[in-house]
Order: structure tokens, then C-alpha cells, then sequence
């Protein structure tokens, strides 16, 4: 899908871009190699040989230090500025998302809202709350006004094929970092058809290379000597790894792909757009910023930046990996002048709701 070039600071995205790349290199900050990666229960640590066998180019046993589920928490949160209740950064002003309260009025006790909940504005949560979406509309529940926006019918279970595409303009207006970081409404019995979702736009992960699996113990004394607590010693799984690398990948050919305006309003399209790519480009930024100093991904896992030239992109996979001004994206300011940053200035030009900065709903009982 083609798109209008996107240039965010100093970075400009092409009009031929379908995916951008970003390699970050890391290391432990504590100087202590022995770190701790992400686990499963019954699984453990995800370790696997490199299928690329050269001797000179494998990357030798490979280790998930951080999986793309964790990311995606990671990333969102580079968004908040109360990660208890999903209130916005500043720098997110005018942006929509849902807030739900047990009386639907801003200052009432807080339930939930889009940007902290797991399946974002299509939660269940969400979808059974109770708010008015238009001026002068008849208060709803969110499901009633999606079903009704889509032409849903009564059952739920079908929604006419030329409407499909009108799910990401009614993320866009009620909740856009949906967009990014996908969702799919399926509620049980009221909302069934299959369709009305977004896979993820911006994936990411932390891969260790050259990995050595080193088994540490463990002790938990048992002051009391009932012999309840359990073992008292036991095995931590850890790892070294010569190189780790923190990979990102943003789809820009999903973003450019989806109708996020009214037929026919290619202005208002590309507006859109441009605020979906330069706030995954935003995250992806903010993240690496705080990675400069260490980000604490477990209590024996907290990584760094290595020093140097060392977080680089690429564009569809092809061309020559370059640097990525990360500080530069986060910094960015308005074309127009002033204090204004990039992000507001794409904020402003996508005409989103007022009302929805954010939108209240009351809790269903």
C-alpha cells in the first residue's frame, strides 16, 4: 500500500516503505553477564540453535530474553503518565482513549480505561460500559454504538462485508494506540462475527546470541521450620550471552492500509496516517531513550544501550542499515514553530473528537 512520505525530526520514512527495521545492541548494566530471561511455566527458558549452520555467520544457541507480549507492555507504557489509571502523557494531549468509572463522571471511582486494559477499547469491560458518543445522542453502551456504527446485525453475528473497513475509523475516533498495538471484539452471545480486529502494527522482542545456559542456585530459609515454605534450595535458570539485541518492527504497509477516514477524504486519510506512524516511531524512541540509562526487565535482568553508533534501521529489509536518531524523534518539534512538538502538531491535524481526551463511560452493573 503507498503512502505520503512521514518525516518525523530529522527521520523521514519513504513512500516506498512497507516495514521499518530497528536493531538496538544491549548490555548488562550491572557488568554482572549472568542475566535472567523471560520464563514459561513447564517451559523455562526459550532457547534454540541458530538454523543458520555457517560457522562464520551463526548466531549459535539463541535465548528469548524479552518476549513480543512483554514488549507490547513496554511500549505502551512509554505512553503513560499514570501506568495505574492510563492517563496520558502531555505530550499525548487530544488524543482519544476510554476511561471507565463506576458513575460515569470523571472524578468517580476509577474501574479501568483502553490504555491500561489487555484487550484495549474492546474489552468486554469497555464495551458493556455506558456513555454518549455524539452531541446530543442518546446515551449507549459501546457495543450498541459499535454494532450500530458497522451495521451489525441484531445477533451480532454479521456485519455487512463494505462495512468491515469502518472498525479502524471507529478505533481511530474512540481509541488510535489500539491501532498500533492491535485488538479484536468478540464479545460472547452480542458481538460474534469474525473480522472486527488489527493485528499488531509495531512488534518487538530481546534475543540473546551465542547463549550459554548457567544454572544458579537458589536458597529460601524457613524461619518458622514447619517445613511448609517448600524447598529450601533450589535452581535459578540464567544465561550469558555474547551479544543481545533488542529488535523492533514496524508495519507501515498495515497503517497506510487501513481506512481511517471517510471515503473519498484523502486529506484527513493521510493526516491519520502520518499520527499512527509518528507515535509507533515515538514509542520505539521513547523506549530507547530510556534504555540509555537501564530499563529493569526482571530483578537479575536490567539491560542498557551500548555505547556508540549502536542502534541502527533499515527499510523493508533491503537496503543499507543506518543510524536511527531516536533522541531526535523524541525531540521533535512542530514545522509551524513554536513549542509545539511533531506529535501534537499530527495530533491537531487529524481532527479526532474533542470530547474523547478522555471519553468517561460508566461501569455496567
Amino acid at each position: 500500500m503507498s503512502h505520503a512520505p512521514v518525516t518525523v525530526g530529522g527521520f523521514t520514512v519513504p513512500a516506498d516503505c512497507q516495514r521499518i527495521y530497528i536493531t538496538a545492541q544491549l548490555e548488562p548494566s550491572n557488568g554482572d553477564p549472568r542475566i535472567q530471561p523471560t520464563g514459561f511455566p513447564d517451559v523455562g527458558p526459550v532457547c534454540y540453535p541458530d538454523p543458520n549452520t555457517d560457522p562464520e555467520t551463526t548466531k549459535g544457541l539463541i535465548c528469548l530474553i524479552q518476549s513480543e507480549p512483554a514488549m507490547a507492555n513496554l511500549l505502551e507504557e512509554t505512553c503513560l503518565g499514570d501506568k495505574y489509571t492510563g492517563t496520558l502523557k502531555e505530550a499525548l494531549a487530544g488524543l482519544p482513549y476510554i476511561r471507565v468509572t463506576r458513575d460515569g463522571q470523571s472524578n468517580g471511582d476509577f474501574v479501568t480505561s483502553s490504555t491500561i486494559d489487555g484487550h484495549r477499547f474492546a474489552s468486554e469491560y469497555l464495551m458493556a460500559s455506558t456513555g454518549r458518543f455524539e452531541n446530543n445522542g442518546q446515551e449507549e453502551d459501546l457495543l450498541d454504538y459499535v454494532k450500530r456504527k458497522l451495521g451489525a446485525s441484531a445477533s451480532g453475528d454479521h456485519v455487512p462485508a463494505a462495512n468491515v473497513p469502518g472498525i479502524f475509523e471507529l478505533a481511530m475516533e474512540l481509541d488510535p494506540l489500539s491501532l498500533i498495538h492491535g485488538f479484536q471484539i468478540s464479545i460472547k452471545k452480542r458481538l460474534t462475527f469474525v473480522g472486527l480486529r488489527s493485528p499488531r502494527a509495531l512488534t518487538a522482542c530481546i534475543l540473546g546470541y551465542h547463549c550459554q545456559q548457567r544454572p544458579v542456585p537458589g536458597v529460601r530459609l524457613d524461619p518458622i521450620g514447619t517445613g511448609e515454605a517448600g524447598q529450601a534450595i533450589f535452581q535459578k535458570e540464567r544465561i550469558v550471552a555474547r551479544d543481545i539485541e533488542a529488535k523492533f518492527s514496524i508495519d507501515v504497509g498495515l497503517l497506510a492500509g487501513m481506512r481511517l477516514a471517510g471515503a473519498g477524504n484523502t486529506t484527513l486519510q493521510d493526516h491519520r496516517f502520518k499520527l499512527l506512524l509518528g507515535l509507533a516511531l515515538w514509542k520505539v524512541a521513547t523506549l530507547l531513550k530510556e534504555l540509555e540509562i537501564e530499563r529493569s526487565l526482571r530483578t537479575e535482568c536490567k539491560l542498557r544501550l551500548m555505547e556508540g553508533d549502536s542502534v541502527k534501521y533499515t527499510c523493508n529489509g533491503r537496503s543499507a542499515c543506518q543510524k536511527f536518531d531516536y533522541t531526535g524523534i523524541v525531540e521533535a518539534r512542530s514545522s509551524n514553530g513554536g513549542t509545539e512538538t511533531v506529535l501534537q502538531q499530527f495530533i491537531g491535524d487529524a481532527c479526532l473528537p474533542q470530547n474523547r481526551s478522555p471519553l468517561t463511560l460508566m461501569l455496567s452493573a
